[in-house]
């Protein structure tokens, strides 16, 4: 069972939101250049030392972009001694979906990178984030994983987990296009399987 959310973190969502969307207001109506911080905490009436305690950057509003996070309940149930290319995608979708904040995808998001590609990579600055953070997980659970123990590998399993999760990474790409009209969570974990069962018979082809 879920834990009620607290009045402070509703209050943090709120704020979060807000700032997010007075962003997004005027990018679109006004064009990225007339974004700035000071204009979008008024907007949303807080203090520009706020705005720093929930963005980095004003493209960071714009875009919704979070420092990516692990579900500890999900990273419980990773089992690295399991399917890893099916258990490695599930969480890196999970942590995926933790720097974008929620179902809701902006509608204007593809005008904006359209008008605005350094958008885009703003964007993949995360994405690189993501795939860190992940590559340490999965290396630090693999190494004591008893898959691993009291065999020799010719790879090390640092090597082993960036490997592993750049190829789950271009999973991710079918995930994010196949579901980017619709990114519910159900829609990309469905995009996901589809995604996944497509990549094991393009390597199948490869061998």
């Amino acid at each position: 069972m879920s834990q009620p959310t607290s009045l402070r973190d509703r209050k943090r969502a709120e704020t979060w939101n807000a700032l997010h969307q007075a962003a997004v207001d005027t990018a679109v109506s006004g064009g990225l250049e007339q974004v700035t911080v000071e204009a979008v905490a008024a907007a949303a009436g807080v203090s520009c030392r706020t705005f720093f305690n929930y963005f980095a950057t004003k493209e960071d509003a714009v875009l919704g972009l979070r420092e990516p996070t692990v579900d500890e309940a999900v990273l419980a149930g990773y089992d690295v001694d399991g399917d890893l290319l099916e258990e490695t995608g599930r969480l890196m979708l999970s942590v995926m979906r933790s720097i974008q904040g929620g179902d809701e995808e902006s509608s204007h998001r593809p005008e904006l990178f359209a008008k605005y590609p350094h958008l885009l990579h703003r964007r993949f600055q995360y994405v690189t984030k993501v795939e860190q953070l992940l590559a340490g997980l999965v290396a630090e659970r693999l190494q004591a994983s008893a898959r691993w123990q009291g065999r020799e590998h010719e790879f090390d399993a640092g090597e082993t987990a960036r490997m592993l999760v750049m190829v789950v990474a271009a999973g991710m790409r079918y995930v994010m296009q196949k579901t980017a009209t619709r990114p519910t969570r159900e829609a990309q974990f469905a995009a996901l399987d589809d995604g996944l069962r497509l990549m094991r018979g393009v390597l199948k082809e490869l061998q």
